[in-house]
């Protein structure tokens, strides 16, 4: 599963279908922009570098190839099926085909089929005799990783309507049941992924994965270890609290001093200014729990009202598009890693899932890997991941006004 931020690899025996080993990286192409369009932008601009990104991808997937072999006792030519999903962009670098028209208006990618391709042609350390397959996208924002989820969640074969949202840097939302589904991708940036927070990082050991207010701010990290940033399921959790606590206001605008009243005086001590901006104090440095302060300012809380307004605009233009309500959707799947450890309670708080769905909503872990996997076990399941393909509809949020008039009034808390 290539992402933009994050990779994810699984070892499966074919035989019985086991899950041998799992591995997971960070996206080695990060060093030429957190997101799809800087690294579009940078094959646009230097005349080899679509040639390098497709060769540090290749590069990342042989090393897990190389690891998933000395874990597992085999040889790289045990291996003979690889199948790959991913957004469009990245599945692109790793065909090596120019993604320029991804980055403009009318967004057209070179491709959108499921391909079939030798090993050998692009240089995978695996069976030469095998093959690799590259999963169908949609769309040039919906690709073959929201195809891939759509087929392991199900969604496209029941009978209650169901929302699917993969929080990333990307936020694809799927809509539907098994009559009709509709799609759209809401450019949320990183900030779910701790890219563009001032203390933020990616959710690795020593993240602060969770926030809460037991008498003053409590916090958990990621392993138990102290505390080094804060991950994006942190950061829902610590404005969470801030709105509640009264700390910042439903525009995300810290309140004075004069205005903070009903305060406690541990949680007024908190508020400081650090380099002539006002900021709240998670976790402070004391050596045990953590070396360093560790703060929320005030532009990261409007990354976060940024990211969160894209992804529930997204939500009401395609409720809106299918002519039904918030309560018609009977289930909700929050897909992706930070989707997985996001406190469902916090994402509502702060607007990000509409308060209808309260009592609805599961997390389904990575869809789009699981996806991968069933496609690699069954050849039925890539003729279903072709349908799906053709049976979602996409829509362009960039060409709706309904988008903007949403992501306006989203902005608030």
């Amino acid at each position: 599963d290539i992402e933009t931020t994050t990779i994810a690899g699984y070892l499966l025996d074919f035989n019985t279908g086991k899950k041998l080993d799992v591995y997971s990286c960070s996206n080695p192409q990060k060093v030429y922009g957190a997101d799809v369009i800087s690294r579009i932008f940078h094959t646009i601009t230097q005349e080899t570098a679509l040639d390098e990104l497709q060769k540090i991808i290749i590069k990342c997937i042989n090393e897990m190839i190389d690891c998933f072999t000395k874990n597992n006792g085999i040889s790289c030519k045990d291996i003979y099926e690889a199948v790959f999903v991913g957004n469009t962009t990245m599945l692109h670098f790793l065909l090596g085909l120019p993604a320029k028209n991804i980055a403009s208006s009318p967004f057209i990618p070179v491709t959108t089929a499921m391909h079939i391709i030798k090993p050998d042609d692009l240089g995978l350390g695996m069976n030469s005799g095998g093959r690799a397959v590259v999963f169908p996208s949609v769309a040039a924002y919906i690709g073959a990783d929201t195809v891939s989820a759509v087929l392991t969640s199900g969604i496209h074969e029941k009978d209650e309507i169901t929302l699917l949202i993969d929080l990333g840097t990307n936020g694809e939302i799927v809509l539907g049941c098994k009559n009709w589904l509709l799609s759209c991708s809401a450019a949320a940036g990183p900030a779910f992924e701790g890219a563009n927070i001032q203390y933020g990082v990616a959710g690795v050991r020593g993240a602060i994965d969770k926030v809460e207010l037991d008498g003053d701010i409590k916090y958990s990290t990621i392993g138990g270890g102290k505390a080094i940033g804060i991950c994006g399921s942190g950061l829902v959790d610590a404005v969470s609290v801030m709105i509640s606590s009264g700390i910042i206001d439903e525009t995300g605008r810290f309140l004075e001093k004069e205005e903070q009243k009903n305060l406690s005086p541990k949680l007024r001590n908190r508020i400081v200014y650090t380099e002539g901006s006002v900021s709240f104090l998670i976790a402070a440095a004391d050596g045990d729990r953590s070396d360093t302060d560790i703060f929320i300012t005030q532009k990261d809380i409007r990354e976060l009202q940024s990211a969160k307004a894209a992804i529930a605009a997204g939500v009401k233009v395609l409720v809106k598009n299918a002519g039904i309500s918030v309560n018609d959707i009977d289930r909700v799947f929050l897909a992706g890693g930070f989707g997985s450890f996001i406190n469902i309670e916090s994402a509502i708080k702060i607007g990000l899932i509409p308060e209808g769905l309260k009592g609805k909503v599961q997390s389904i872990g990575n869809a789009a890997g699981a996806g991968a996997v069933e496609g690699l076990l069954s050849s039925d399941a890539l003729i279903k991941a072709s349908e799906i393909k053709n049976r979602i509809k996409y829509v362009e949020l960039s060409a709706s006004k309904d988008f903007m008039d949403e992501y306006i009034n989203c902005m608030m808390f």
